[in-house]
């Protein structure tokens, strides 16, 4: 894995899509609550890890019932080689059970698909893609990467604690990974989860090297209906095309 994201930039740069652990559940909220609300209400009396564990179950419940999602996003990406934080925006959408499909818009155009057991990116300025065969014992991994894995999955992989101060204030879940391979590449993930909605709403993470980069979605829509076709890529000839095999 890490040989291929060297030569490859657009897998070096979904490799930190490893924290948006639950993007293609996320649903965007304007405002909380000033009271608790009635769906809360197994957290109460909980401490610790069995606070941390109900809420899970609360969330990945809303997570199983998505069929789709559709819904524009901002990132915010900060680094020691940029000289101020670089903005992106673009257009996100889900199918279940693990279909995702990325269009970054601004500041550069970048279309990136996971659907099968093919992971596609493509730059249309650059007239170039990559197409990547994933093997079936990796495709859990990107799963992580392209957010489709459900909460409850990732805590073999993540330490979780849990902040609460009360409403009208989000939950703050923080994932810090436990096995080596993802601490070489992350510290830790922020999820800012909605009292109403028991969904994140905000996603940050960090990388091992100080980077961070924060995701936020607007204009959600719910179980709308999705093409097929939305997951398959139309590339012309004139697309230079680098197909790419993962070792089994």
């Amino acid at each position: 894995m890490t040989a291929l994201c060297g030569k490859v930039p657009a897998v070096r740069d979904l490799l930190s899509f490893i924290a948006v652990v639950t993007l293609c559940f996320i649903v965007s909220s304007t405002a909380f609550g000033t009271d608790e609300p009635s769906s809360l209400e197994p957290l109460q009396g909980l401490r610790g890890g069995a606070k941390v564990d109900a809420l899970v179950d609360l969330v990945v419940e809303r997570q199983r019932a998505l069929t789709s999602l559709e819904a524009t996003f901002v990132q915010d990406k900060s680094s020691e080689l940029l000289l101020e934080p670089v903005t992106s925006k673009g257009r996100f959408r889900f199918k279940a059970p693990d279909r995702v499909r990325w269009d970054y818009e601004s500041p550069d155009e970048m279309i990136v698909v996971f659907a099968g057991e093919t992971l596609t990116t493509f730059r249309p300025s650059d007239h170039v893609a990559e197409k990547i065969r994933v093997p079936k014992k990796h495709r859990r991994f990107v799963k992580v990467l392209a957010g489709t894995q459900p909460l409850d999955e990732l805590k073999s992989q993540f330490s979780l604690t849990l902040s609460d101060r009360g409403a009208p204030e989000p939950l703050v879940l923080t994932l810090r990974p436990i096995h080596r391979t993802l601490k070489r590449k992350l510290a830790q993930v922020r999820l800012e989860i909605d009292r109403m909605l028991l969904l994140p709403v905000v996603v940050e993470y960090q990388d091992a090297d100080g980077d961070s980069t924060r995701y936020e979605f607007i204009d959600l829509r719910v179980d709308p209906e999705i093409n097929d076709e939305v997951f398959e890529l139309d590339l012309g000839d004139d697309v230079r095309i680098n197909t790419i095999e993962m070792p089994d």
